[in-house]
């Protein structure tokens, strides 16, 4: 089950070269600093599994206790003030990805070391049928499975994800909409959830638009909130 009923989630690239300035802030002044901010749960980030195959080489997810977390002054405050680090660092990151977004559904008893996303788009006056089957027979029935720890639908809020707090100026970045985020104990045991009751075929029977983007990612780094953590 994912932490509250909002997440952060973003997909970007770094190049090789760049890796351990980004790492070193990522992980150590980035995520620790967003899980001081009340209503921050958990934060991971993951690594393409498949490097070569892979759109973006990251995902990196926060979990809240709800959207307003992510539009609210402590969370403002803290964007609105970047570390020296940050400035120097931020534009080593490309082709971002990010929404602010709502849990619609969550399945499953943990964490997997392994993520299979999907990001894709609703026909039009399709979205109460296309929800209604992920939400209550595509996610539930996958979550069943023993290799398989979570099943999530993800809506991304395009308003709260438009806002522009100054770390993130000057980076240009594309907004998601929905998606579906599997948890599972390894890549073969993601992949095949994902090609079985997340085909294609059968998402677009159910109102999916064209267009599905997966990537498969490996677990790196997880931090809990501060709280949490006493």
């Amino acid at each position: 089950m994912l932490l509250g009923r909002g997440i952060m989630i973003n997909w970007n690239n770094v190049a090789p070269e760049h890796r351990a300035a980004y790492d070193a802030w990522h992980c150590g002044e980035h995520m620790v600093g967003r899980l001081t901010i009340p209503g921050f749960l958990r934060g991971r980030r993951y690594i393409a599994a498949i490097p070569e195959q892979a759109r973006r080489n990251f995902l990196t997810m926060y979990e809240v206790m709800d959207l307003e977390v992510l539009t609210g002054a402590d969370y403002l405050a803290k964007a609105n003030n970047p570390s020296p680090l940050t400035l120097r660092t931020t534009p080593l990151v490309r082709d971002s990805v990010r929404g602010l977004a709502r849990v619609r559904a969550s399945h499953g008893l943990g964490t997997g070391g392994c993520a299979l996303t999907l990001r894709f788009d609703p026909h039009p006056g399709a979205e109460d049928a296309l929800e209604h089957h992920l939400a209550q027979q595509a996610l539930p029935q996958i979550a069943q499975r023993p290799d398989i720890a979570g099943a999530h639908l993800i809506v991304a809020d395009r308003a709260a994800s438009s806002m522009t707090p100054v770390e993130r100026q000057g980076r240009p970045t594309t907004l998601p909409n929905w998606i579906v985020l599997i948890e599972g104990f390894t890549v073969d045991a993601v992949n095949a959830a994902g090609s079985n009751e997340l085909a294609d075929s059968m998402l677009h029977a159910k109102g999916c638009a064209d267009s599905v983007e997966r990537d498969v990612y490996r677990l790196q780094f997880m931090l809990a909130s501060t709280g949490a953590r006493h």
